[in-house]
């Protein structure tokens, strides 16, 4: 592969370990991404079985953060989500952002709570600075979308926050873990570039689809 060209707003069908290996150092604005969480997550809620494939890589928490590291740029930072089950230890993680949810889990209906929100956590370079003017708290609201295109699909808006504290227009996005596109289709509509990178062809097919079919302006972003 040749940098920037065959990298830089594209989705890339691949393993990220490999793939990024390919990178320079230090050529990321902000990553944000979406990781297996190690829980081996699969709803049983579906009426007439789960339509989607189990997640690859589901049996361990996988964040490659010295590798993501690398290719950040030291004013830049990694959003990551991951799960209170399987925590993100790592002493570069500055903070974590909750995100609460509009409903909550099922799970053990006799023996444990409902579970409604999910991690993000927030790992900054030491020349970080938040970009956006407004400096939110670290408990977010953004009610959850449903699987549409991937079991643990994100809201868009909330994709979107991350991307405007993040980043600036004409920056790079890489999401190593791009699932069915969400992260790329929210840089198309912000004005940012973005990298995808997912191991799941089928889920490539699904990104490049919703790509083609982004027609609203830039700025112009729906919660949901």
């Amino acid at each position: 592969m040749k940098w920037p060209d065959d990298f830089v707003n594209k989705v890339i069908h691949g393993d990220c370990l490999e793939v990024m290996k390919e990178m320079p150092d230090e050529c990321i604005d902000c990553i944000i991404t979406d990781p297996p969480y190690g829980i081996e997550y699969y709803s049983n809620r579906y009426v007439s079985g789960n339509p989607h494939d189990k997640i690859i890589g589901d049996k361990s928490f996988l964040l490659p953060i010295d590798e993501l590291w690398r290719l950040l740029k030291p004013s830049g930072a990694i959003f990551s989500f991951y799960s209170h089950k399987k925590p993100l230890l790592d002493t570069r993680l500055k903070n974590v952002i909750i995100w609460v949810k509009n409903n909550w889990t099922a799970g053990d209906l006799y023996g444990d709570f409902g579970n409604q929100y999910e991690c993000i956590g927030f790992l900054p370079k030491d020349n970080f600075k938040l970009r956006n003017k407004k400096r939110y708290s670290n408990v977010w609201f953004f009610d959850r979308v449903p699987p549409k295109f991937h079991p643990t699909q994100k809201p868009i808006g909330l994709i979107s926050r991350i991307i405007e504290c993040g980043s600036r227009e004409g920056d790079i996005i890489l999401d190593p873990f791009l699932g069915s596109g969400t992260t790329a289709v929210a840089c198309k509509r912000l004005g940012r570039k973005f990298i995808g990178i997912e191991i799941n062809q089928e889920y490539c097919k699904i990104a490049e689809e919703r790509l083609a079919q982004e027609v609203l302006p830039f700025n112009e972003v729906s919660n949901g």
